[in-house]
């Protein structure tokens, strides 16, 4: 009898679940008022909360949440920009401020300390390092035009004769290299710039909106000041009961993130001054420009290697022997990659953070196509955190069967 009971009420699931996607569905298609999310989640709520006992309507509910939630983040992603980068800022330097209070120093003293030595060193580089690289990406993309005819005479006066002294015939690769190369190096060259320059103008504007650039500093400040009363707060809007199992969960965020974020950081300083150093070295053009761009992409993995060479090669070819430094440029990014990935990370970042390469590239273009660039570099740290939520979950659940 209990099992007839039970497919009974298995049925009524399925059904109610049809009956309210229908609904849905037509509601949709039929008004636009159903386009808004806030009335479709609400309807949602409206409709399943009734049977939410359901573990099927459970689960139709916690997915509709979390697609709300992302969208309803991607909406105000702008207005959140300043509060995120001063909270990063903020965690990032917290265990300097931790440090100097053990000693008679007060926290607020602490943290104006810290904040102001954070913010004379950003300006200087700024200062140093903004006129050169925006001089050399400027001129990227003056020289591409005469860049690409230099190439063209290089394929048809140096390649091509010794491709023939060699015995291998060229008519074919001629007409391909020096009218269908050029061109489509053109138009990736032109992608990735154009995709660059959003970066920049996205950065830009978040950095340098006068309202931003007083704000950040402010909210930094009393964010590193009262960084223990915030986490206090937050632990107490959770029931009592709830607040330790709260508490050992944020440690063990904060142990994830951590050593990721500030190591992680430390190592993309590295890889760009190295970049710059051996591209330089090479006589690769615009070194400045790659080896900063190479401390932004290489916190986004896989990714930020393929765009970083890609680009290196383009600017190779236009920087006189490409047969001579193209080989090494691959070679010196996929040896820098190797000494990072070995030695590097695993002293200064650690190895707390391990995600499989599919579901690390799946996550890239979940968040990306979410919240952009942004959401490229907070990919990897928040799929750690979901997958730690997840294997606790697990476990859980597998006590309580025991």
């Amino acid at each position: 009898m209990s099992d007839i009971n039970t497919n009974t009420y298995k049925i009524h699931e399925i059904v109610i679940s049809v009956a309210a996607l229908a609904l849905f569905g037509v509601l949709f298609s039929v008004t636009e008022l159903f386009h808004n999310p806030f009335i479709v989640f609400g309807v949602i709520l409206f409709v399943l909360i009734p049977f939410r006992k359901s573990r099927l309507i459970k689960i139709i509910i916690s997915l509709s949440s979390l697609i709300f939630a992302l969208w309803f983040l991607h909406s105000i992603s702008n207005l959140l920009a300043p509060f995120v980068v001063a909270l990063v800022i903020s965690y990032v330097l917290n265990p300097l401020v931790e440090k100097m209070t053990r000693g008679k120093i007060t926290r607020t003293i602490a943290s104006a300390i810290i904040l102001v030595t954070f913010l004379l060193i950003s300006a200087l580089a700024i200062i140093l390092l903004a006129p050169p690289i925006a001089a050399q990406f400027s001129e990227l993309i003056k020289s591409l035009p005469g860049a690409l005819n230099d190439l063209q005479s290089w394929i048809n006066f140096v390649l091509i004769p010794k491709l023939n002294s060699l015995g291998i015939p060229t008519a074919d690769i001629q007409t391909k290299l020096s009218k269908e190369l050029p061109e489509k190096l053109e138009n990736l060259l032109n992608t990735l710039l154009s995709g660059l320059s959003g970066l920049f103008v996205g950065l830009s504007m978040v950095l340098t909106q006068v309202v931003n650039l007083i704000l950040i500093p402010f909210l930094t400040f009393y964010i590193m000041k009262d960084f223990d009363n915030l986490k206090n707060l937050v632990r107490d809007l959770f029931p009592k009961k709830s607040r330790d199992k709260a508490t050992e969960y944020y440690q063990k965020i904060d142990e994830l993130l951590g050593s990721f974020i500030r190591g992680q950081l430390i190592v993309s300083v590295i890889h760009g001054i190295c970049v710059y150093i051996f591209l330089s070295i090479l006589g690769v053009k615009f070194a400045v420009f790659l080896g900063a761009l190479g401390i932004v992409l290489n916190i986004i993995p896989y990714f930020g290697l393929m765009v970083e060479i890609t680009l290196a090669i383009i600017v190779s070819l236009f920087s006189g022997d490409p047969g001579f430094q193209i080989p090494l440029v691959i070679i010196i990014y996929l040896a820098q990659n190797l000494l990072e990935t070995s030695f590097l990370i695993p002293k200064i970042v650690g190895n707390r953070i391990g995600l499989h390469p599919a579901l690390l590239i799946l996550s890239l273009f979940v968040f990306s196509y979410f919240f952009g660039f942004i959401g490229m570099l907070i990919a990897l740290p928040t799929m750690s955190i979901i997958i730690m939520f997840f294997k606790e979950w697990l476990a859980s659940r597998d006590s309580k069967k025991a």
